[in-house]
This record gives structure tokens, C-alpha cells and sequence, in this order.
């Protein structure tokens, strides 16, 4: 019996012996064979340099690990230590548990060009092992309870090889309590990491396991827009994006339908500034801030609580093909490509508040050969409940025009229908000399001093323009240069249109159909100025008349009776108003030709006829118009001339034409002497018209008053009239 018992202690001690040795070695066999069968385990190569198991507590420990690229020797996945601690003692009761997971120095290196990924070949690997898997019966509730989650210090880390740009995140720590089968109280994570040099990125969220019900709150500080410039130059053409991002997000789902998860909170990006091809900036603000009401991409639903920009700036150029924003943005206006999408919901926004503070704007316009710059500043928009279903919607901006100006406008429009809409919009202080190069171009003059005033109330009612549009310029001065796209006679016109305070005020209505698409409303008011200027150097008499109050007809021509020679008291009447025109109106130049001439001699032709009727008849041939028709043909002795023809016969040894000129400078001495009766330092003339003088075909004998300015170059004539709708014009040109 001893001999016995002693063989079964041998026996057991030398099985405890083995059984020690091979948990002793179990490890490193593990290890070993894990890291050789590696490719046909995980369908990479691995290297581990320790592996230790504490058979008593359940604790694994992992050394050193890395997963390698598919060529075996680059590194995909490396950390420096994993600690398990697996509390088998639970396994028991049906429970997958970990007492404590710890995960140190992990690093993740992903790589992507076009769309391939260097992880593509696990993804196939391990998607090949699952589709092999058969369906069994359904398997019991699994059981699980994950404690003191933790990471710390990991790094991942992002290279776009289409881009050559990488993107790294670092110093990424992550610390969940506890996540159970069976919990009734949501699960902690909370999250931070670094990205790039300077971004922190921090997270904490609330997980019900049970429901799937989660929250995030997820703060982002510091974030550099430069990170992101390789991106934007697939959509810009630009040599620089700069500026800093600030966030927190607020983010609320469930896990199981993670695009129905709702977004809020506030995004400020600082300084944001992207810079043109020339390195110049086009585009940038000291601040713009966002704040999100709720974001639910689910339901196409978009709620912005305000949207607020802090001193934006923006550079607008403007040329005869295309324009700065066009070519940076890479927009083709030619391009009418239509996507069709699958039916979606429809798109719902709300924009409560938003607000444009001490704005810039730098324009410059090369449509006339030579740079226009202008500047646009202290602009201040508000607005509030921009809304998709909105009926209607009002905007107030005001700004500063080019240092001076000053604009404000007042802007309702219905944003489902384009077609209702009101603009009531005021100018004040508008340097005129500020518009030179416009005005050399288009109408060959220089503006040499003015200030403008302008307001405009619009009205646009189911696509039908009704805009009252009033111009005050003051102290207003040009200079023809000659030439000029539409040679308009500007500076005739402004002398013309100003009132005794030297002050030009235009009423300027305006009307058209918006729908009809050869209808430019701009081109509409430019034609209608344009058509006042052209009325008012064609027929002068209309503002010159309501310069100094007067009837246009009393200042257009002056009639008198033959045979009177001597002014009366209506001519008299005339003549003083043309002095006090003369007088108040500074540079204007008067002349009065006296027109008629052929109707004078026939005139005075048929008097002398008639008193040789008289001598004849003792009758009055003015009365007896039949008796005196007849004395005519009889004295002539034919009717084969006509009445005025046989006149002329008949008084044709009277020389009737020497006659007329003798009475004609008898009208003009006497009209004359009145003028300097009444104004020795007029310089009105009084003259014969010449026979080339259009007044004078057909026109019953008068004076025809003629207005210029004295000393002013002859202007071209007004173009032909224009038909109803839009006249001709340069060419338009793509604007944002």
C-alpha cells in the first residue's frame, strides 16, 4: 500500500510538474503560433514581443504588437500595451465579462488612393470567413458585461495619396465605466484627442444599451481650416485657406438608425480667409458664427437659430468673359447639365436670424478697357425668419459707398415666387466723379463735380415691374471728352436740366414684364434716363420753360401779323420772358430766326391782289373770297395756275420779294431794339433764317427760337428711336 500511495504521489506531482511547465510555456506558444499562422488567422503578418497570462486573476497582457501592410513589412495597426482582465469566474453564469480593458499607445495608419484602401484585403478576407458561416437556430440573449473600458494614447493617422496630404489625430484617450446585457442606466464615454498640432477635439456620450438611445456632446477647439485647403482645391482654385474653428456639437439618435440623428449647437470660425491664385484675399471675415437649432438630415429639416458675419470682406472682379468668384469656384454658366434624383422629401429651412456686420465689399469692373474700382463698406445687413414656407420675407441692409455715400434698402420678396417681391431702396451723398470711367465710356464726357440722390420704390406683382425712380444731382459739372458708346449729349442735357439751385431732378418711371426674358430691369431704367436726356437736348424749350416757370410755347416761337412791324403787348410778353431767360439761365445763347419767308411773299402777294380787288370792287376780298378768286383768273387771264400761282402772276411786277426782305429787316430792327430797349447787355439774336433752315418748309412767317449753350462743341444727335421693351445694349455679362 505505501508502495502504491507513494507511485500516485510521483504520478501527481510529475503531472503538476508538466501541468506547470506547460502553463509556464503556454504563452510563448501561444504567441509563437499565432504569430506564424498569422496570415491564415487574421489574412495579415503580426509580430508580438511578450505575451503574459496570470492564470489565478484571468489577466492577459499583450507587448508590443504590430499588424503589418499587405507587403509584410510597413505597419498598419501597433500598439505597446493591451491588459485584459477577463473575470472567468463569470463565465459560469452565461456572461461574456471583462473586468477591465486597457489599450495603450495604439496607432492606426490608414492610406487611401482613389478608391482603394490599404485595408480593403482584410475586409475581403474576414467578409469571405462570414459568408461561409451557416445560419443555425436562434441562439439565447447573448450576455455581456464590459467594465473600465479604457484608451489612451492613441494616434491614427490619415494619408490621401490622390492629395499626398496626411491628417493625423493624436493623444486620442477614451474611458467607458461600464457597458451591460442588462443595464438599466445609460452608459459614460467620454473621449478626447488631439488633431493635427493644434485642434482638441473632446467628446462625453450617454448610451442606453438596452434601447439603443444615445447623446453626444462633442466640443471641437482650435481647428485649423489650413488642414483642409488639399480638399478645397478639388472645388477652388486657391493658394491658401486659413483660420480657426471652435464647435460644440450636440448630437442626439439611436444607434440603430444613425441618419435620423439630430443635430445642434454652435460652429465660429475665426478670421476665416482664402486667398486667389495671386495670393491676394478674396474672401474672408474676423468672424462668422452659426448656431444650429436642430439638424435632421432624415427629414431634409435645416434650422438655423442665427447666422452672424463679422466684418466679411469680399473681392467681386468683373471682366468681358466671366468673373473672379466664377474662375476661383471653377463655375461654368454654360453648363444647363440637369441631375435628376430619386425622389426625396422635400427641403425644409429655417434661418431665424441672420446678420452681416461692418461688411466690405471691393469691386472693379473691366468691361471698359481700364480697371472701375469701387468700394462698398460699413455694410450692415439683418433679417430675420427666413423660412422655406415663408410667403414673405423683409431685409434691411445699409452701407457706405466708396467712403461717402451713404445707401440704405428696405427689400420684401416671397422666396416660392421670384415674382412678388418690393424694393424701396435711398442714396444720398453719391460722388458723381466716382462713375468716370462709365460715363467716358458710354457717353464721352467726364464728370467733373456732383453729388447724387437717388431713391427708387419698385414694386414687382406676379412678374409686372412698377418702379418709381427719382434722381436729384447736385452741382453737377462735365466735360465733353468726345467719343462715347452711345454718344449722348450729356453735357448739353445736364446744362439744360438744371434748375435756378443748379440742381437736375428726373422722375424715372419705369415699367416691364420680368417674365419676359429679353427684359433687363437695369436696362429699362438706363433706357428710360437715357431717353430724358435725348428729349431734353432735342427739345430744349420744355426744361428751359420750366426753368423760369414759362409756357414752352411762349419760349418755342413768336407770331406776328403782317403787316405790323412794332412789337405789341402779347409779343412783348414774349420777348421779356426770353430776357429773363437770358438772365437766370447762365451760358444759355438765344437766337430767333425769322422763319417763312415763301409764305410771307404769297402773303403779301395776295394783300397787294386784294387791294387792287378792293380798287376794283369797293369790296373786301377777305369777305367776298369768291369774287376775288374770280378777279384773280380774269386779270391773269387763265385758272391754269392756281389761285396762289395767278397771285403771283398778277403782283409779279410788284417785286414781292425785295418787299418781303424790306419788311422782314423792318420786323427784325424793331424786335431787335425792343430787346436792347429793355437790356443793353443782351446778346439775343435777331436774324433772317437761312434757306437751309429746316423751320423755314412750309411755315407760316414767325420767329423760331433756338437754344445752345454758348461756347459748347456740337454733340452728337440722338440714335434712332428704340421699340417699346429693351433697346440695344452691351452685352451682358455671368454675374453671382
Amino acid at each position: 500500500m505505501a508502495a502504491k500511495k507513494k507511485i500516485l504521489r510521483y504520478t501527481g506531482l510529475g503531472f503538476l510538474g508538466l501541468l506547470i511547465v506547460l502553463l509556464l510555456l503556454l504563452p510563448g506558444l501561444v504567441k509563437n503560433y499565432a504569430v506564424k499562422n498569422s496570415r491564415e488567422l487574421l489574412g495579415r503578418q503580426i509580430s508580438i514581443d511578450k505575451l503574459r497570462i496570470n492564470y489565478f486573476t484571468g489577466t492577459v497582457k499583450v507587448y508590443d504588437f504590430n499588424l503589418y501592410e499587405a507587403n509584410g513589412q510597413d505597419v498598419f495597426v501597433a500598439f505597446d500595451t493591451l491588459v485584459l482582465n477577463t473575470a472567468p469566474y463569470k463565465y459560469f453564469g452565461g456572461v461574456k465579462a471583462l473586468d477591465r480593458l486597457y489599450l495603450e499607445g495604439l496607432q492606426v495608419r490608414i492610406a487611401k488612393k482613389d478608391s482603394t484602401f490599404n485595408f480593403d484585403d482584410l475586409v475581403a478576407f474576414h467578409s469571405a470567413e462570414d459568408s461561409s458561416a451557416t445560419n443555425g437556430e436562434d441562439e439565447e440573449a447573448f450576455k455581456y458585461l464590459l467594465e473600465n473600458l479604457e484608451l489612451k494614447d492613441a494616434a491614427f493617422e490619415y494619408y490621401d495619396a490622390d492629395l499626398d496630404h496626411t491628417t493625423e489625430i493624436e493623444n486620442l484617450s477614451l474611458f467607458i465605466p461600464v457597458i451591460a446585457w442588462d443595464q438599466e442606466h445609460d452608459s459614460n464615454a467620454d473621449i478626447a484627442f488631439r488633431l493635427g498640432e493644434s485642434a482638441a477635439v473632446k467628446a462625453s456620450s450617454n448610451v442606453n444599451p438596452g434601447t439603443g438611445d444615445f447623446s453626444s456632446s462633442v466640443e471641437i477647439d482650435n481647428l485649423q481650416l489650413s488642414a483642409f485647403y488639399k480638399y478645397a482645391l478639388e472645388y477652388a482654385t486657391i493658394n491658401s485657406l486659413e483660420g480657426t474653428v471652435n464647435a460644440v456639437i450636440e448630437l442626439t439618435g439611436n444607434v440603430n438608425s444613425p441618419l435620423e440623428t439630430l443635430v445642434s449647437g454652435e460652429v465660429e470660425a475665426l478670421k476665416p480667409l482664402m486667398t486667389d491664385p495671386n495670393s491676394l484675399g478674396f474672401l474672408s471675415a474676423e468672424k462668422i458664427l452659426c448656431t444650429l437649432g436642430e439638424i435632421n438630415y432624415a427629414k431634409s429639416s435645416y434650422i438655423i437659430e442665427d447666422l452672424v458675419f463679422e466684418q466679411p470682406f469680399l473681392k467681386f472682379e468683373l471682366d468681358s468673359v466671366s468673373n473672379n468668384l466664377f474662375r476661383i469656384f471653377k463655375y461654368d454658366s454654360t453648363d444647363s447639365t440637369v441631375v435628376e434624383s430619386e425622389a426625396e422629401q422635400p427641403l425644409y429651412y429655417a434661418l431665424n436670424h441672420v446678420k452681416v456686420h461692418q461688411g466690405r465689399m471691393d469691386y472693379t469692373d473691366n468691361l471698359t478697357g481700364q480697371p472701375f474700382d469701387y468700394a462698398l463698406s460699413d455694410i450692415e445687413i439683418d433679417t430675420d425668419s427666413i423660412f422655406s414656407d415663408s410667403e414673405w420675407v423683409d431685409i434691411l441692409s445699409t452701407m457706405v459707398l466708396n467712403k461717402r455715400g451713404k445707401l440704405k434698402a428696405e427689400i420684401g420678396f416671397n422666396p416660392a415666387d421670384p415674382d412678388f417681391a418690393t424694393i424701396d431702396i435711398a442714396i444720398e451723398d453719391f460722388l458723381l466723379s466716382d462713375l468716370n470711367i462709365y460715363s467716358s465710356y458710354y457717353t464721352g464726357h467726364s464728370i467733373l463735380t456732383g453729388d447724387m440722390f437717388y431713391f427708387s420704390d419698385t414694386r414687382i406683382t406676379d412678374g409686372q415691374l412698377q418702379s418709381e425712380n427719382n434722381l436729384l444731382i447736385k452741382g453737377v459739372a462735365v466735360e465733353n471728352l468726345k467719343g462715347g458708346l452711345y454718344a449722348i449729349p450729356l453735357k448739353i442735357a445736364v446744362w439744360l436740366l438744371k434748375d435756378k439751385n443748379g440742381d437736375i431732378e428726373l422722375d424715372i418711371p419705369v415699367r416691364g414684364n420680368l417674365d419676359d426674358p429679353t427684359v433687363d430691369a437695369w436696362a429699362l431704367v438706363g433706357t428710360t434716363l437715357k431717353k430724358k436726356l435725348f428729349d431734353a437736348t432735342d427739345n430744349p424749350v420744355k426744361p428751359l420753360a420750366r426753368f423760369i416757370g414759362a409756357d414752352p410755347k411762349d419760349l418755342e416761337s413768336l407770331a406776328f401779323q403782317y403787316p405790323d412791324t412794332i412789337p405789341n403787348a402779347e409779343q412783348a410778353r414774349q420777348l421779356d420772358l426770353l430776357l429773363e431767360l437770358e438772365r437766370q439761365k447762365e451760358g444759355v445763347e438765344i437766337v430767333m430766326n425769322l422763319v417763312g419767308q415763301d409764305s410771307l411773299v404769297s402773303l403779301m402777294a395776295e394783300n397787294r391782289a386784294g387791294e387792287l380787288f378792293t380798287q376794283k370792287t369797293n369790296a373786301d376780298f377777305t369777305t367776298n373770297r369768291e369774287a376775288f378768286e374770280k378777279f384773280v383768273y380774269e386779270q391773269v387771264g387763265s385758272d391754269t395756275l392756281g389761285l396762289l400761282g395767278s397771285i403771283r402772276s398778277l403782283t409779279a411786277a410788284q417785286n414781292m420779294d425785295s418787299l418781303a426782305n424790306t419788311y422782314m429787316d423792318a420786323l427784325i430792327r424793331n424786335f431787335s431794339g425792343y430787346l436792347e430797349s429793355k437790356q443793353n447787355t443782351t446778346t439775343i439774336v435777331v436774324q433772317k433764317a437761312k434757306v437751309s433752315n429746316p423751320d423755314n418748309a412750309n411755315a407760316a412767317p414767325q420767329f423760331k427760337m433756338n437754344y445752345s449753350l454758348k461756347g459748347a462743341e456740337p454733340e452728337a444727335p440722338a440714335p434712332p428711336a428704340a421699340s417699346e421693351g429693351v433697346p440695344p445694349a452691351p452685352r451682358k455679362f455671368p454675374r453671382p
